[in-house]
């Protein structure tokens, strides 16, 4: 039972790192500044900057 419970939680964390989302972020004040990201806390600090992210 206990070898069930642990190979489902492997397999919890090995189906999230498939799904990988990234996003495309421009700076608006300055248009050739760009950075694709597919870290979430990247978009959040370049949002936190007044980047524009859109999902890639």
């Amino acid at each position: 039972m206990a070898g069930i419970l642990l190979m489902l939680y492997m397999l919890s964390f090995t189906s999230c790192d498939t799904v990988e989302i990234c996003w495309y972020c421009e700076n608006p004040r300055n248009t050739s500044e760009w950075q694709y990201v597919c870290n979430a806390m990247s978009k959040t600090k370049l949002e936190s900057y007044g980047w524009v992210c859109t999902p890639y």
